[in-house]
């Protein structure tokens, strides 16, 4: 158990280890690939950053206009509420 072998041509290492019985542990190097990993990272780093500012802005208000049979109801409600002040109105001047 921990036996190991190690390789290493140009930039890359390869190390295999036994951690037990039958099992093992490949782990790899390579300098170009590091470097490719670590650009990427900043470049998703920058991606993440740019999209959060995006959604961090509320959206936009919806506003809706009233439907034709609540524009219906409003209308009667106004007509009604001007028939029924014109009515105390008139009441009014019926007793002096």
């Amino acid at each position: 158990m921990g036996t190991g072998f190690s390789k290493r041509s140009g930039h890359a290492t390869v190390n295999v280890t036994r951690i037990s019985e039958d099992s093992l542990e490949v782990t790899a190097t390579c300098d170009s690939l590091a470097r490719q990993v670590m650009m990427l990272t900043e470049e998703l780093v920058r991606i993440r950053s740019e999209t959060s500012e995006e959604t961090e802005q509320p959206p936009p208000e919806v506003t809706r206009e009233p439907t034709g049979f609540q524009w219906f109801q409003i209308w009667i409600g106004r007509i009604a509420g001007l028939f029924l002040i014109l009515w105390m109105f008139k009441r009014r001047l019926k007793r002096t």
